[in-house]
Parts: structure tokens; sequence; C-alpha cells
């Protein structure tokens, strides 16, 4: 380990003596976030607006189904229930068409909404009966995902069930328990006993810990997802996979130079000195992130709650970069197809992953096409803590699908590799 680490650092060394690599680095990086942001929206919301779309077919227009979507919009603040909270400004992104089913499934397909929910004829009939209930909610969520709305759905139809459950065995229990006088008058005296039962029970939820918490801070004390917010995570990403591919033109120049093979006559075996090399082309997409992100901080951009969540973004995409690099150095033959390969891939993987523009505003074809590129799962990542709240959890699924594509790359690269 100890060689691997001398000829990362000497790697390191050696980078960081030309001047110009702070060209690349800090100067290119930061002017391009800037401008990107600019475009995207800069200081204001409109690089990622935090709201949240819901379409909603409320067909049943009973109480509890009226209840139920009033207290998911409570739950959540920065839901919007569409058509019923447009506005002048179109929050729903409605652009004056009717909405439809057909039309609310190719919303949520395409990305415009984050899911939509349908609450079917004699839902409140059926659940205050106790018969089952359904209600119909559409989104592309992954299985195993749940996702800032459904989570809040879910939260508010355990309440509305579990009230309804309390308030269902008190009456049972009153009207079976034998004491004098245990009986109701009529059924609007039974109806009346249910309510307050009822409302008992659903005061009684309100003051427990939720069982479900979405976090609010993104939309707090102004520190609501800017343009920057899109373009500090993108274009770093962008710079990170660029950092990193050029390791793969270092690795050509000093095989032309003979550097490397100087290098294999030392007591290091060839394995230790590509991994330190690798190890070294890491730690330089490391430090891009580290200069983007923190140029963000300057700029005022709000990261989320969880730098744990970004950082295993960030090392799970790094990862991914290098293992590129290994391989990208075992395809090509001469410095000139290395520059115009990893110029090919970057160029292509990052507008195509959503580094420039939210993946949201695309075509669906291009959305699907878009997931084949590591940048895609990285902003996957960074926008469900950044825009979202999300925690450590809701990154796990990008986390997993980058190492696995690193885990594959880095052994296809190696089986290729001829140290001679």
């Amino acid at each position: 380990m100890d060689k691997i680490l001398s000829v990362a650092r000497n790697d390191l060394q050696v980078t960081f003596r030309d001047r110009s690599v702070w060209l690349q680095l800090v100067i290119i990086p930061l002017v391009i976030i800037f401008f990107i942001g600019l475009a995207n929206g800069g200081f204001g919301g409109d690089g990622g607006s935090p709201h949240l779309l819901l379409d909603v077919f409320d067909q049943d227009g009973s109480a509890l189904s009226t209840e139920l979507l009033a207290n998911l919009k409570a739950a959540n603040p920065n839901l919007v229930l569409c058509p019923a909270d447009n506005d002048a400004d179109d929050v729903c992104r409605l652009d004056d068409a009717e909405l439809t089913d057909t039309l609310a499934q190719e919303r949520v397909t395409g990305g415009v909404t984050s899911a939509m929910l349908v609450i079917p004829a004699g839902f409140g009939e059926q659940a205050r009966a106790g018969q089952p209930a359904s209600l119909i909610y559409r989104s592309q969520n992954q299985i195993g995902e749940t996702g800032p709305v459904l989570q809040a759905l879910q939260a508010e139809v355990q309440r509305l069930g579990g009230a309804m459950i309390a308030a269902r065995v008190g009456v049972d229990v009153f009207e079976n328990s034998g004491l004098m006088g245990a009986s109701f008058a009529d059924e609007n005296d039974r109806a009346a006993f249910d309510r307050q039962l009822y409302e008992t029970a659903r005061a009684i939820w309100a003051e427990l810990p939720p069982a479900v918490t979405f976090n609010e801070s993104a939309a707090q004390e102004g520190r609501q997802p800017s343009g920057f917010s899109q373009s500090v995570p993108g274009i770093g990403t962008m710079y990170v996979m660029s950092t990193v591919l050029i390791g793969s033109l270092i690795l050509l120049q000093e095989r032309k130079q003979w550097t490397f093979q100087r290098i294999l006559t030392m007591p290091v075996a060839p394995g230790q000195i590509v991994a330190g090399k690798m190890l070294a082309r890491f730690v330089m997409g490391m430090i891009q992130y580290s200069v983007a992100f923190g140029f963000g901080l300057i700029l005022g951009v709000y990261f989320g709650d969880s730098p744990l969540a970004l950082l295993l973004v960030m090392v799970a995409f790094t990862l991914c970069s290098t293992a590129f690099a290994l391989l990208l150095a075992t395809i090509v033959k001469t410095e000139m197809q290395a520059a115009s390969m990893l110029n090919l891939v970057v160029l292509i993987a990052a507008p195509l992953g959503g580094a420039w523009w939210p993946l949201e505003i695309v075509p669906q074809w291009m959305q699907a096409v878009g997931q084949l590129s590591p940048v895609a799962w990285a902003m996957n990542g960074f926008r469900s803590v950044i825009f979202h709240g999300g925690g450590v959890e809701s990154v796990i699924p990008s986390v997993l699908v980058m190492l696995g594509v690193t885990a594959g790359v880095f052994l296809l690269a190696v089986s290729r590799l001829k140290y001679e």
C-alpha cells in the first residue's frame, strides 16, 4: 500500500508543478458554472423548482377525500395539487390544457409531475363502513423507492385509517359494553358519537411524532434551490469526468516517453504502479468536486442537509470515472486518439446525463437514453438531496448503480491491460 501511495503522491506533485493545471481545475470550471447557472435561473428559483407536482382526480368528492387532500398538503407544503392549486404563473405547468387521465399519465412519464393520484368514487363511504377502500397512485419510482410524495401519502392514509379504526372500535365497545343506557337513540346519534371518537383519535395522531418526516429546509429561510443548484453539481460532475479521464492520456504520454517503462525497472509491481496512478486521478476528481461545491457555497447555494449523501455520490462517480479512464487507456493507441475520445465521451455523457440542464425538461426518449450515462445517476443523487431534501437513503440506488458499473469496467480494463 505504501508503494501505491508513493506513486500517487509523486503523480500529484508532478501534476501540480504545471501551473496550467489550475486553468483546467479551477478557472474554466468556475466560469462555466457561473454562466450556466445564470442561464438556468441564476440566484432565483428557476433552476429546479422545489415544488412537487401531483395531479389529482377526486372522483369521490366526499368529506373524507377532501380531508385527505387537505391533510396531505399540510403534511408537505412543497406539494402542489393540480389542477386545484394552479395559479396565474401556471405552477402546474398545464399550459391552459384540460387535465385528463391520459394527459396526467403523460405528465408522469415525461417527468413533469412527481405522480398522479386518483380517489375513486365511493372511497369515503367504503372507508367509513370499514370496507376495503383503494387509491390509485402512479409514478415512475422504482420498486422500493417511495419518494417524498408517496411517503406523505402513506403517512396520511395510515393516520386516517388508524383514526377510523379507533372510532369504529370505540363505537362497538360502547354498544356491547352492557352498561346501563349503552345505546344510541338513532343513527344520527351513533354517527355523531363515531365522529367525536374519530376527531379525538385524529387529535391524538397529530400529537404523536410523524411516521414520515419530509425535509422542508430548502423552502425555509429563503434557502430555495436556484439555477446554481443545477450548474454546480452538473458542471462539477462534467469536469470531474474530464479531469479523471485525462489519466488515460497521461499513461500514454508516459509510455511514449518511456517514463512508465523506467518505473517498471524499480522494485514496484506493475499493478501497484497502475493503482497508484489511478489513485492520483481519483484524488484529482475529488479535488475538482471540492472546487465546484466550494464555489457553490460562496454563491450561497443550498446543498440540502445531508453532506454525507453528497459525499457518497461524489466518491461513487469519481470511482466510476477512474475505471473508465483505465479502460480508455487500454483502447486508444495514440495521444491524439485519447484526446479525441476524451472530448467525445465528456461532451456526450454530460448533457445526455443532465449536467447542463435537468433531464425533466427533455423528451422522454432522451431521458431514457440519458440513464446510460453515469452522469445521469450522479445527478439523480445530487438532485434528490438538493432539490427534494433527501438523505443517504435517497442516493443509495444511484450509488449502487455507479459502483456496479465501476466494478464491471475495472474488471474489463484489468483484463485488457498490458504492462509491456
